[in-house]
């Protein structure tokens, strides 16, 4: 008897249009995303001049607002401050851009909900993939930053291992705030409030210890606030957050990432309803 040969799995292309079950494999999920981000970037960068390097460029922008306002106009004392602000800034970015845009994603893609072969949990996923692109793009550029001012710590071995914690972090807030928005459109508008105020209660432009003690733990309570000093410290060898604090956003993480896609799998079952 001839030994059989396991089958490809179908293109991602073919996952979303193909009749039969809707039940998709981990493999082929993953190349369903892969998929929607390349298409999602192509859509963006489309007919631009500068293309793929807009991302860099609008963070670029920020940076030399920051440092001239906080490292010329008010001076915290902050020892290289643009590449103290740099680092955090890239992390605050893909956390504020990918959960935005993760909020209105299903009222968007509506059409993309229909399809009957696509699970409408990747859609939120693909909204903080796609920042993540521009994550890698400004890495570089930090790096070599890093290089001539302080130098590249061995600790930034320890970067995809955060990487991947924020990675957890937005996936559950992206399912549990995209899935809400569908029934209660005022939550895209609440999400904006937050983002906003949790910029300034995440330090990005100032130091933690520069900060009194009777308000580090108000500011440590966000969970950003132990990525963008662990990215910090990893990079560039700045002091590292205490155990408790890791603990506490890895847990934070798996609560919301479990929580939030139990969520978005419950009122999933009503989408077709409300949108």
């Amino acid at each position: 008897m001839a030994a059989r040969t396991a089958s490809p799995s179908p293109p991602a292309e073919a996952a979303l249009t193909a009749p039969g079950t809707r039940r998709l494999t981990p493999g082929v999920f993953q190349e369903v995303v892969l998929h929607l981000v390349r298409r999602e970037i192509d859509a963006t960068h489309r007919m631009t001049l500068l293309g793929w390097a807009w991302p860099v460029a609008r963070q670029l922008a920020q940076l030399a607002a920051l440092v001239f306002i906080f490292g010329s106009v008010i001076d915290q004392g902050i020892p290289h401050f643009p590449v103290f602000v740099f680092s955090g800034l890239i992390a605050w970015t893909w956390f504020s851009t990918g959960v935005g845009t993760a909020t209105t994603v299903l009222l968007d893609d509506r059409h993309l909900v229909f399809q009957p072969r696509l699970p409408a949990a990747v859609l939120p996923i693909v909204s903080i993939v796609v920042p993540l692109v521009d994550v890698l793009l400004a890495l570089p550029i930090l790096l070599v930053m890093a290089a001539l001012e302080t130098g590249v710590e061995w600790t930034i071995v320890v970067t995809p291992l955060l990487v991947v914690l924020q990675l957890a972090l937005m996936a559950g807030i992206s399912w549990l705030v995209s899935s809400v928005s569908v029934f209660f459109r005022d939550v895209p508008n609440l999400v904006q409030v937050v983002l906003q105020i949790l910029f300034y209660m995440t330090p990005v432009f100032y130091g933690l210890r520069t900060v009194p003690d009777e308000y580090q733990s108000i500011l440590e309570l966000n969970p950003m606030t132990t990525l963008v000093e662990a990215y910090r410290a990893a990079l560039l060898g700045a002091p590292w957050p205490s155990a408790g604090h890791f603990i506490y956003v890895a847990v934070l993480a798996i609560v919301l990432c479990i929580g939030g896609y139990l969520t978005f799998a419950r009122l999933s079952r009503n989408f077709a309803d409300n949108l």
